[in-house]
C-alpha cells in the first residue's frame, strides 16, 4: 500500500512538473529570420453533410528564427488567453519589421513544447530586440516557483499538523478507553468481593442459627 501511495505521489509530481514546464514562460535569444503564415485545416462536427464533419481553414502565424549555432527554431504566433495575448497580428508585423534589420538578434518569450512528431510549436508571446551577449533573468518564474514551493510547504505542514492532531486524539481516546475498561474491571472486582463477603456473612449467620 505504501508503494502505491509513493507511486501516486510521484505521478502527481511528474504531471505538475510537466504542466509547469509547458505553461511557464521561457525566453530564447535567437536570430530572427522572418515570418510566415500557414493555412491549417481543422475538422469540426457538423450535421450538414453525410460524413458529419466539416473542414474549416484558419491562418496561423509563425515566427521563424535560428540559434547562434544556426539551428532552426520556429514558433507559432497565436492568441493566448492565459497570457492576455490578443494581438497576434501586431506581433507578426513587429517580427516581420525586425527581420528586415541587419541587427535582428531578438529575445522570444514563449510557452509550450516543440514536438515534431505532432507538428507542435511553442507559442511566441513577445518578441523584442536585444544586444549581443544578452542573458535573460526569469524573475517571474523564480517568484512564481518560490511562492508555489512555499504554498506547497505550508499545505504539507498543515496536513502534517492535522494528521498529528488526529493521531494524538486517537491515542488519547485509546488511553481513555483502556482507563475506562480498567475502572470497570476494578468495579466488577470490588462488586464480586462485596458479593462474596455478603455471601460469607449470610452463611455464617445461617450456621450460627
Amino acid at each position: 500500500m505504501k508503494r502505491l501511495g509513493y507511486a501516486l505521489i510521484g505521478a502527481i509530481v511528474i504531471a505538475i512538473g510537466a504542466a509547469l514546464h509547458y505553461a511557464l514562460p521561457q525566453v530564447d535569444v535567437v536570430r530572427l529570420i522572418g515570418t510566415d503564415v500557414k493555412r491549417v485545416d481543422t475538422q469540426e462536427s457538423s450535421t450538414d453533410n453525410e460524413s458529419g464533419n466539416s473542414v474549416s481553414t484558419t491562418d496561423v502565424y509563425f515566427v521563424l528564427t535560428e540559434t547562434e549555432q544556426g539551428e532552426p527554431r520556429n514558433y507559432r504566433n497565436e492568441d493566448a488567453i492565459i497570457y492576455g495575448k490578443f494581438d497576434s497580428s501586431n506581433l507578426h508585423t513587429r517580427a516581420r519589421s525586425i527581420a528586415q534589420d541587419e541587427d535582428n538578434l531578438v529575445a522570444v518569450r514563449h510557452y509550450g513544447w516543440r514536438l515534431p512528431i505532432f507538428s507542435m510549436f511553442p507559442n511566441a508571446v513577445k518578441v523584442w530586440q536585444v544586444e549581443p551577449g544578452y542573458r535573460h533573468l526569469p524573475i517571474f518564474n523564480i517568484v512564481f516557483l518560490t511562492l508555489l514551493a512555499a504554498g506547497i510547504g505550508y499545505l504539507a505542514w498543515r496536513i502534517r499538523r492535522v494528521i498529528s492532531a488526529r493521531r494524538e486524539a486517537n491515542e488519547a481516546a485509546r488511553v481513555e478507553r483502556e482507563a475506562q475498561a480498567e475502572r470497570e474491571r476494578m468495579a466488577r472486582r470490588d462488586n464480586d468481593e462485596s458479593q462474596r463477603a455478603r455471601d460469607a456473612f449470610l452463611s455464617d449467620d445461617n450456621s450460627s442459627s
